[in-house]
């Protein structure tokens, strides 16, 4: 009698997209059980772990106790997006982890352990900032377009060409209000940078509807680029 082979691969297990900070196995909250499906959560995931555990080892006993009690703080946020249609919880997750990964990197990078306005940890006097970079090309696209894999989706969906003029508005906006701060501006055009880039890599994110993906980049993008352009509320003294 004949034996069937069966290919080896199918006894093997399907391959890791997503592998965050923690185990999966694990996982019991609807937030962590959408890192785990989303290969692009996890990856902010492990990013938001690396940074915490950067801050957290040289924070003193003090600071350790404020950076925890925000984390928790944040946790909580990151959990209250939980929503009944999933697209849009997914997205609120990945706005709250996007903007916690840049706060964390920018905290170790940039000279302090203070996650928010609450303070830093003390760090050696930093170097004169370098050069500010050349402007992002980033321009409004101009219909019908074909060039790249955004531009069309932009013109053929409706409202999102708005959306799209909007974000160079606001672009223009930051870089103006920047202009005398060196840091934020070259910080300011790294996001335009990656912005364009992650805009791009839409059309092959695994896991991610490309239409629903662009639009996301887009808003958040415009999000982080008011909070730039809108000077921070001075806070409140206590009577």
């Amino acid at each position: 009698m004949k034996r069937i082979l069966v290919a080896p691969l199918v006894l093997l297990p399907l391959p890791v997209l997503a592998q965050p900070s923690f185990d999966c196995r694990q996982a019991r909250a609807w937030d962590e059980r959408q890192i785990c499906a989303q290969a692009d959560l996890a990856e902010l995931d492990r990013r938001i772990a690396a940074a915490w555990r950067a801050i957290i080892d040289r924070a003193t006993p003090e600071q350790r106790a404020r950076l925890q009690a925000e984390q928790r703080a944040w946790l909580a946020e990151r959990r209250a997006c939980e929503s009944p249609v999933v697209r849009d919880a997914q997205s609120c997750v990945r706005r709250a982890m996007r903007a916690r990964a840049r706060d964390l990197e920018a905290a170790v990078t940039g000279g302090g352990a203070g996650t928010g306005s609450s303070g830093a940890v003390a760090e050696p006097a930093k170097p004169p900032p370098a050069a500010v970079p050349a402007p992002t090309g980033l321009v409004a696209v101009t219909c019908p377009s074909s060039s790249g894999w955004a531009a069309p989706r932009i013109c053929a969906t409706p409202g999102m060409r708005e959306l799209d003029a909007a974000v160079v508005r606001d672009a223009v906006a930051a870089r103006a209000r920047l202009a005398s701060q060196p840091a934020a501006l070259t910080d300011l055009e790294a996001v335009l940078a990656r912005y364009v880039a992650e805009r791009e890599a839409c059309g092959r994110t695994p896991g991610r509807v490309p239409i629903d993906c662009l639009q996301e980049t887009m808003e958040e993008a415009r999000a982080e680029l008011r909070r730039r352009i809108t000077p921070a509320a001075p806070a409140a003294r206590g009577g």
